[in-house]
This record gives structure tokens, sequence and C-alpha cells, in this order.
């Protein structure tokens, strides 16, 4: 694994189309820890008619509905500031217009111990309740989403939003 500072240097001394094609695997890896990521919640809860949020070049999150459960230990209002910087509608609510589901770390945690959560037994409690409501709904977790954050930050300079980051990473 490339260190941070080892990856300035690659991605500096690159071509653009090695760059694009850098960041394109880049960006493949990460969407792959994101759906690895999210197989325990699918297998814990049994949705399987949601997918996790496709992170890229393009926004996935600009104009959309954020569900964000409750964060432990980090500045929820930096974290919120974080989603709408980047066009999306943070909710500590689950609303009607929900689009997209951001897993806490925490969450994640316990159900890789085998243990749901609130936040994952609210959330098949819905699910049960109206499943056809979900098939357009997205997960991503917090990790996921602060990791492609902080990519789109390094490939598109962000000064409030790298800001942000710096501020959430000390919560």
């Amino acid at each position: 694994m490339h260190t941070k500072a080892a990856n300035k240097w690659l991605m500096k001394s690159m071509s653009s189309q090695q760059l694009d094609l850098f960041n394109d695997y880049a960006l493949d890896m990460q969407n792959q820890q994101a759906a690895e990521s999210l197989a325990v919640f699918f297998e814990a809860t049994g949705i399987y008619c949601s997918a996790p949020l496709v992170y890229g070049e393009d926004n996935p999150i600009c104009q959309k509905e954020v569900y964000v459960p409750t964060i432990q230990g980090k500045n929820v209002v930096v974290f919120y500031q974080i989603i709408g910087n980047l066009g999306g509608y943070a909710n500590k609510e689950y609303l009607d217009d929900t689009n997209v589901v951001m897993l806490p770390d925490d969450t994640i945690r316990k159900l890789e111990q085998g243990v749901k959560d609130d936040v994952v037994l609210d959330i098949e409690k819905r699910y049960n309740k109206n499943s056809i409501k979900f098939q357009n709904i997205q997960f991503t977790c917090e990790s996921d989403f602060i990791d492609w954050v902080k990519h789109r930050t390094e490939t598109s300079p962000d000064k409030s939003t790298q800001e942000l980051l710096e501020m959430y990473g000390k919560g």
C-alpha cells in the first residue's frame, strides 16, 4: 500500500493518461472496499434490493437526502457540513424522500461481531414495512464516504472541505 507522500509523488510523475488510469484504479479499489464494507450489512439484514453508493468522478450525493444516524465520537455538525459542501442534504431523521443511508462505522463493527444496533433494527423495521421504497435507496458507510471525500479533495482541491476533513478527523 502506498503512503500519501508516495501517492503524491507517483501522481506528479505520471502523464495525464496514466493519471486517469491510476485514478480509475483507485476509485475501483475504493468501490470494491465499499461493497465489502456493506456486505456484512446486506447479509445481516436481508436487504438485497438496495445497492451500495458508487463513488467515482461524479458526485453521488449531490441533490440527495442523506440519512445520517448517530456517529459516535465524531463532530456530527462538521460531517453534515461536508455533505452540504458536496451538495447533499444531511438529516438525522429518516425521511420519506431519503435517497442515501450513511451507516456509522460503529454499526458496521457491531454487525461484524453479530450485533444489530438500533440503527440496523430501525432500518430493518422500515424495510419490512415497505420494501418497495428501499429499491431506490443506496447505502454507504461513514469511512468509505470520508475516503472518497479525501480522494476528491486531492484531485479537485477544495480548501474548505479539506479543512472540514481535518476538523472531522480530530473529533
